[in-house]
């Protein structure tokens, strides 16, 4: 487990989470009718959680620098 990077373990899990919600939303939107409102919204938080993962990602993260 020490060689684990925790910061990508961390994001991976979060990244995890979201794509669980989102696709919640999706079979909620194949089953009723979606808002506009509610598209928004499940794009947002898309955005949101890909900067976040992009940010994880990048090598000056706090993370391994090799």
């Amino acid at each position: 487990m020490r060689r684990w990077d925790l910061m990508r373990l961390a994001a991976a899990a979060l990244g995890l989470a979201l794509v669980t919600l989102l696709a919640g939303y999706l079979v909620g939107a194949a089953t009723a009718q979606p808002t506009l409102g509610g598209i928004v919204a499940a794009l947002g938080l898309l955005a949101i959680g890909g900067s976040g993962l992009l940010y994880a990602w990048r090598l000056e993260a706090g993370g391994m620098v090799d």
